[in-house]
């Protein structure tokens, strides 16, 4: 998830509609909680793509789709650590030991609210409602089997022991 900042609100929005499509993490809103800023700023020849480790120009006239292109291919090894694995959220991936699990979306939205979150724990409640917002009843032992099947993917494709605690309604990622 990262923030995507721009004064063209068009710009931004476009852009937005493609990362969305491509199921890309990203948000608009400055509240929201992300793992870094990518601000675009508009110039009369080129737009730069800018963040705390990266930037980027392209040249101008160019398409919304080419500027979605060099987002994903500069910014897709942008990871974060999570117990000594690597975890890439544009790639929806984690690399540990030389070994890649990809992730599937109930399993990556899991992962990249616990990294965003992780510091104070995520209200499982809230997880759970990002995960399923059209539920009406809630079945928490449903977050808690996705749970247990994301511990078991890593553990198979990776070798990790990823491991999660709860701790007054809040969950925490942990490691053996």
């Amino acid at each position: 998830m990262f923030l995507l900042e721009s004064d063209d609100l068009l710009l931004a929005s476009s852009i937005s509609s493609i990362l969305k499509q491509k199921k890309i993490s990203h948000t608009l809103e400055k509240e929201e909680k992300y793992f870094f800023a990518l601000k675009l700023i508009q110039k009369n020849k080129y737009i730069e793509l800018i963040c705390a480790f990266n930037s980027l120009k392209i040249e101008t006239p160019t398409t919304i789709s080419l500027i979605v292109k060099n987002i994903s291919q500069s910014f897709i090894n942008f990871n974060l650590d999570i117990k000594g694995a690597k975890f890439y959220p544009l790639k929806r991936s984690l690399v540990y030991k030389n070994k890649e699990a990809y992730l599937g979306d109930i399993h990556f939205i899991i992962l990249s609210q616990l990294m965003l979150n992780n510091d104070r724990g995520l209200d499982k409640i809230k997880l759970y409602k990002t995960i399923w917002p059209l539920d009406k009843d809630l079945q928490l032992n449903k977050l808690d089997t996705h749970l247990t099947n994301l511990k078991n993917h890593l553990k198979e494709k990776i070798n990790l022991n990823l491991l999660f605690f709860s701790r007054a309604g809040l969950i925490y990622i942990g490691a053996d």
